[in-house]
């Protein structure tokens, strides 16, 4: 099949070393997220795909990526290389796209004037700019928007990869003057900052959460049980059910927590201690 026209299609004279015409002896590279018929997707979309594999591969190579409002691909609305990250996988940053609109992607390995064969297809709808009525997620917060879709479980003895949150933390640095981040001086409990990036981070993957810090007591919460980390987030990266699961990568979002000058942060201590998933919401005084 001959690969649509567009921009990342011009290639050089190299003659062709696939069935698809491509000319880079190489695998198709594997789209992992967003799922397949996602919606709610922010319109600054993050894109991952496992790496293609072939001997002519470059470690650490970016590849292409491809935006389009069809799936033929005669109109790109962003397009460009992704970078590896420290789990093997390429993730691409979108430019804005249209809110409310579906789109389509695919991804493939480019080096030079050669490039390999597209990855499979996939399509996702961007958030929109309507407002949408809300629906309670936990029976203490009624007013909560809406979730976005859960990837399904993993096979057998693997995990789910680490969706990056770090475009959704930095969007939420400036929110630190107006939204609480530590009130009643309570560590481990939710806050408006945390609840407000779980709530961002969920409406485009439901396995989002708090990180429930069973290595703290009331003892270290001013003697109120303990709920959350208020300053950590967690991804349920197993099967079953998301609730009380250990099966959680870690992140810490906020450094500073509860002192005099809190700002955001991206650390991954997956491992370093123990932690599971749960959801919560700011308590009462």
């Amino acid at each position: 099949m001959a690969t649509p026209v567009s921009p990342s299609a011009v290639a050089g004279g190299t003659s062709a070393l696939n069935a698809d015409g491509s000319n880079l002896k190489a695998t198709a590279p594997n789209a992992v997220f967003p799922l397949a018929d996602a919606t709610s997707v922010p319109v600054e979309a993050i894109l991952t795909v496992q790496a293609a594999k072939g001997t002519q591969i470059i470690a650490n190579f970016p590849h292409r990526f491809e935006v389009s409002d069809s799936n033929s691909f005669g109109t790109l609305l962003s397009s460009g290389n992704g970078s590896v990250d420290s789990q093997g996988l390429i993730r691409y940053f979108t430019s804005a796209l249209p809110a409310a609109k579906k789109v389509y992607w695919r991804s493939r390995a480019e080096s030079d004037d050669r490039y390999g064969p597209w990855s499979q297809v996939l399509s996702f709808t961007t958030v929109g700019t309507s407002t949408t009525p809300t629906t309670p997620t936990t029976p203490t917060d009624p007013n909560a928007p809406p979730v976005g879709p859960r990837p399904n479980d993993p096979p057998p003895g693997s995990r789910l990869p680490l969706p990056d949150a770090r475009p959704f933390i930095n969007a939420m640095s400036g929110q630190l003057g107006t939204l609480a981040s530590c009130p009643f001086g309570r560590k481990y409990s939710s806050n408006p900052w945390l609840d407000k990036l779980v709530d961002n981070l969920r409406a485009s993957d439901a396995r989002w959460g708090y990180n429930g810090k069973p290595t703290r007591t009331a003892a270290d919460n001013n003697g109120f049980p303990v709920t959350c980390a208020g300053d950590e987030i967690a991804y349920h990266y197993g099967a079953g059910d998301s609730l009380n699961s250990s099966n959680v990568y870690l992140i810490d979002a906020l450094a500073g927590h509860c002192g005099a000058n809190p700002f955001t942060t991206y650390r991954d201590f997956t491992g370093e201690e123990p932690g599971f998933w749960t959801l919560t919401r700011t308590p009462a005084r």
